[in-house]
């Protein structure tokens, strides 16, 4: 078999070798086919991680731009913070600053400067109520209101003292010219009544007072209402409230808002302060009894007691109780003082108001030409170790015997009224 295999290759070699070529070139050509795909391949990977490599540098970079971003935000926060309290600090110094200038010359004479202004226009509002001429003084008033405002203080000053005694001197002269109160009858003498002048270092000052032994009278303080009223209140005369109650005298009660004021409008003849009802045996705008500014005074029977502030009151059995503003006496002392008074009650002198006790008597007057802090020392005078301020001005009303000795004055929401 081989010899014949060997010619047969002799015969068909050629045949052969071009096969082999052939088989060759096709290997050669499908390897760098394969080789060149697979070199695509390479170059698209290479071109893949080009792309990769450029969105992670991408990534990066915005990542650092954005973490240096939050970074920044985070050290303006904490610049504007820290300016913040720099400021803060500024200001504090400034207010301490502040705080020692109050303390120098400058500061003292501004205020002073702005109370006698104050002052000023008190005085002329107190003439212009009992028709005195102020009309230079509200000229100037207006005037130096700009003056104030320039600094012209010194100048400002002297002129405002100079018409402030000006004002002055035209009230007292206009106190000197009323006429004197008239003397009181005999009967009413003879039942604890009397006008007295009472003269000490704040000036003379002329008193209607009912000044009787606690043991010879009961007090009773009464309403008009019935319950607690804030509008358009009922009233009566104190004569009314005497005769009803069979009593032989009496005085106005609290202050409260007349229907002559404008600013009553909405609350007339209603009264904040609290008043024992005698006859109903309850109290009436019961919530002042809570107040510590206010001053209260109660009866039970013939026992009197004065409290300083009404929030002392512990409750407990009264036959008579009213409340009003301020204290005048407690314990023989003055104790109001003109730092807790309005400008009616400090600057305005007229009739004032008191009720009081001292020893055994029960004292009931009306005080002229006074103020309030007048009619606390004027009661202490008198012998009262405790009282009272009561209504006065165009209220002040005290009757006995059938007549009045002061009044009668507007109708009153309220009345003290004694009975034997």
């Amino acid at each position: 078999m081989l010899p014949k295999l060997k010619d047969y290759y002799e015969k068909h070699r050629k045949l052969f070798h071009w096969i082999f070529v052939v088989y060759i070139t096709i290997s050669s050509i499908t390897g760098s086919i394969y080789i060149f795909t697979e070199l695509q391949n390479l170059k698209k990977s290479l071109s893949d991680l080009r792309v990769n490599q450029d969105e992670i540098s991408s990534f990066q970079q915005n990542f650092g731009e954005n973490f240096a971003e939050e970074l920044f935000d985070d050290h303006l926060l904490i610049s504007q913070f820290q300016s913040a309290l720099e400021a803060k600090t500024l200001i504090e110094g400034e207010l301490e600053n502040l705080k020692t200038l109050q303390s120098t010359q400058a500061f003292f004479q501004v205020n002073e400067v702005y109370k006698l202004y104050d002052d000023l226009l008190n005085k002329i509002k107190r003439n212009n109520e009992v028709k005195l001429e102020t009309a230079e003084e509200t000229t100037k008033s207006a005037e130096w209101g700009g003056r104030i405002l320039n600094k012209d203080y010194e100048n400002v000053k002297d002129e405002i003292e100079n018409s402030i005694e000006t004002l002055d001197t035209g009230y007292q002269k206009y106190l000197v010219s009323l006429p004197p109160p008239p003397p009181p009858s005999p009967a009413q003498a003879a039942t604890g009544y009397s006008y007295q002048t009472v003269k000490n270092g704040r000036g003379t000052f002329g008193v209607y007072l009912i000044k009787i032994p606690l043991s010879q009278v009961r007090v009773k303080t009464v309403t008009a209402n019935k319950e607690t009223c804030k509008d358009n209140c009922p009233t009566k005369s104190l004569a009314d409230y005497v005769k009803e109650n069979n009593g032989y005298a009496g005085m106005n009660g609290t202050y409260f808002c007349p229907p002559d004021y404008d600013s009553c409008k909405g609350k007339v003849n209603s009264y904040d302060y609290a008043v024992y009802n005698s006859n109903l045996g309850k109290w009436l705008s019961k919530s002042s009894l809570g107040w510590s500014m206010t001053g209260l005074a109660t009866f039970n029977g013939t026992t009197p007691n004065f409290y300083k502030k009404s929030t002392d009151y512990g409750g407990g059995g009264v036959t008579a109780g009213i409340v009003n503003y301020p204290t005048l006496v407690h314990k023989g002392e003055v104790v109001v003082s003109s730092g807790d008074l309005t400008s009616f009650q400090k600057d305005i002198k007229g009739l004032r108001g008191a009720i009081g006790a001292g020893g055994s008597n029960l004292y009931l007057a009306i005080i002229t030409r006074a103020n309030v802090i007048d009619a606390a020392h004027v009661m202490r005078d008198l012998g009262a170790q405790n009282a009272l301020n009561l209504d006065g001005g165009g209220s002040s009303a005290m009757y006995i015997n059938g007549s009045y000795a002061v009044g009668p004055g507007r109708s009153l929401p309220n009345a003290v009224v004694l009975t034997r």
